[in-house]
């Protein structure tokens, strides 16, 4: 199925001088919240929350997940959210925009993975990998059903839910929802480029990405679409100055020329970074419910 709501394209001459500036000032305010607010929202009733849960080490990195859990009788479906903040910045306990998917039934597993500070793609990309296989390791004495996994992020953490559910397929990942997230990593690169030093997209890659152009490619979900992708719902802001709309909608009509069920849909007047308002999450959450509750 495939479900467009005519997106305003992207237009390049602008979007590099504004999305550079538009990227370093969200990137600040992402770094300023983690230094500086509180984390958490207290536990809400018919639900159960498990905080910093240990599910990997690798290289002496601890790496905790989130763990908010509707209280049921029976297993719940789970969906992985990876935050966003340029994979150098951010925190598992801000903005989890899926947060309210426990009113419906369906946990969410929030994760930290490494910053690109600590270590480069594709490191990311294997500390989902073993949030995921944690969860089907371990998901079952929560009171969660891992074998009816979905994926989901924002920003940067949408490349990577992107990306697991390439690397694991939808016989493991069954659904996935991204929000305003870069699927083509050249691209976005060459956009927010710096004359001098490395930007926040390169950084990621540890160089240049000219120089690291087959990294960068294989971290591109567009090039990653083929017959085990899993369902797909895309989220892009209108006026979007950091991820040009451009990139979602590329991704779309890709998954939908490979017979991938997809839905886009465009927040009108919606810039980079946003919470997802009643309308959107409504999409959301019947996306992920008929993808993981059956």
């Amino acid at each position: 199925m495939s479900t467009a709501l005519q997106p305003t394209l992207w237009q390049p001459p602008s979007a590099s001088a504004a999305g550079a500036q538009a990227l370093r000032l969200i990137c600040l305010a992402l770094s300023l919240l983690a230094s500086g607010c509180a984390t958490y929202g207290p536990e809400r009733p018919g639900e159960k929350v498990y905080r910093d849960v240990l599910f990997a080490a690798p290289d002496g990195h601890k790496l905790r997940m989130d763990l908010y859990i509707p209280r049921s009788d029976r297993p719940v479906p789970v969906v992985l959210w990876m935050f966003g903040g340029c994979w150098r910045f951010g925190s598992k306990g801000y903005h989890v925009n899926v947060r309210d998917l426990t009113s419906c039934g369906i946990a969410v597993a929030s994760i930290q993975y490494r910053m690109s500070n600590q270590a480069v793609y594709p490191a990311q990309l294997h500390d989902c990998e073993a949030a995921a296989q944690w969860l089907r390791d371990h998901g079952a004495e929560y009171g969660i059903d891992a074998t009816r996994m979905g994926a989901s992020g924002e920003s940067s953490g949408g490349q990577l839910a992107a990306m697991l559910a390439a690397q694991e397929g939808k016989q493991r990942i069954r659904a996935v929802c991204m929000l305003y997230a870069p699927t083509d990593m050249v691209e976005l690169a060459r956009i927010h480029a710096k004359r001098h030093g490395l930007s926040l997209v390169d950084q990621l890659f540890g160089g240049r990405v000219e120089d690291k152009l087959e990294l960068a490619t294989q971290a591109s979900p567009i090039h990653h679409i083929g017959p085990s992708t899993p369902p797909t719902l895309i989220i892009h802001g209108q006026f979007d100055g950091v991820v040009p709309i451009h990139q979602s909608e590329r991704y779309h009509i890709a998954l939908a020329e490979a017979g991938i069920e997809t839905i886009f849909l465009v927040a009108p007047e919606k810039h980079h970074w946003f919470r997802l308002e009643n309308d959107l999450f409504a999409e959301v959450s019947v996306f992920f419910q008929r993808h993981l509750k059956r």
